[in-house]
């Protein structure tokens, strides 16, 4: 028990020491992870401290500061079909035109982080295609209300 204390110790000090080398981030900067390891830099820490990093990173809340967020695709890299209305706040984030999320814990939660997803997490399949799926059947944008690519209408993706 005192090794594994003694390990964690010895990884904990490696990263408040990485921490503390590299400069502060700006006031106002939203980063869940503001100092990023460098390449090669994984072969000068600890194997403890190389998980607790991993760990810091599958559980961080990404911001826009960061890239999180894809303001003018779809989920499968597409360009919007309506360009004009990208996918930024308030509408960057929906489970029906997803997968997004801003970490990776954000979905993969049961029974703990890096488990399996839950059933409020899961995801409709192809619903990727969609640029921000409202079922409004006024919007005749193709994949950005109620019609599909194919000009079909919400029901008719429903029933297939």
């Amino acid at each position: 028990m005192l090794r594994k204390w003694k390990s964690l110790t010895i990884a904990g000090a490696v990263i408040v020491s990485f921490v503390a080398t590299n400069p502060q981030t700006e006031v106002g900067s939203e980063l869940a992870i503001p100092h990023h390891l460098q390449d090669g830099d994984e072969f000068n820490i600890s194997s403890a401290a190389l998980i607790h990093y991993g760990q810091k990173l599958f559980e961080a809340h990404f911001t826009a500061q960061e890239g999180t967020g894809r303001p003018r695709s779809k989920g499968t890299g597409a360009p919007l079909s309506d360009p004009n209305a990208p996918l930024t706040f308030p509408r960057n984030n929906n489970r029906v035109s997803g997968p997004d999320s801003n970490s990776c814990a954000g979905c993969h939660n049961e029974p703990v982080a890096g488990g399996m997803g839950d059933l409020a997490t899961n995801v409709f399949v192809l619903g990727q295609r969609f640029d921000f799926a409202t079922f409004n059947a006024a919007d005749a944008v193709p994949t950005g209300g109620a019609v599909d690519e194919r000009h079909a209408s919400y029901p008719a993706i429903h029933c297939q």
